[in-house]
């Protein structure tokens, strides 16, 4: 495992291959979600994170994606920006993140796309509230 300094990622923010960044942060978000970082190393993996988020390439974003979807522990700021990017990118999160609650859900099932209430379809669990809305019925009090 690659250790993780301020410098590592300034790397990653001026590489100019998207497929490197792409294996770089999939390795570093499974980590992350694993728990697999000290707490400086963790803070280090969060600016990643939080650089990733905003690449111009949806292709790192969807593989950051993927790589936190089963995270139980991301700071607000990452699980919005995860759950509202483009359908292509949120989906694996928007099916599978635990850390997204039914105000969140309902909010994305109600405004979101196709692909995004599809997504949150998918969840093992879905309240009756947010199951009636992804089945386009009005909500349940």
């Amino acid at each position: 495992m690659v250790t993780l300094t301020p410098e590592y990622a300034l790397q990653f923010a001026q590489e100019q291959s998207w497929t490197v960044r792409a294996k770089i942060i999939e390795r570093v978000a499974s980590s992350f979600s694993q728990g697999g970082y000290a707490p400086a190393e963790r803070l280090t993996a969060l600016d990643l994170i939080r650089i990733a988020l905003y690449d111009a390439e949806p292709l790192v974003r969807r593989v950051l994606a993927e790589s936190l979807k089963h995270a139980n522990d991301l700071p607000r700021d990452v699980v919005r920006r995860l759950a509202q990017d483009i359908p292509e990118v949120s989906a694996p999160f928007l099916a599978a993140s635990p850390l997204l609650g039914d105000d969140e859900l309902l909010a994305l099932a109600t405004s979101g796309a196709t692909v995004q209430r599809a997504a949150i379809a998918c969840r093992q669990r879905l309240s009756p509230r947010v199951a009636n809305i992804v089945r386009g019925r009005a909500a349940v009090a």
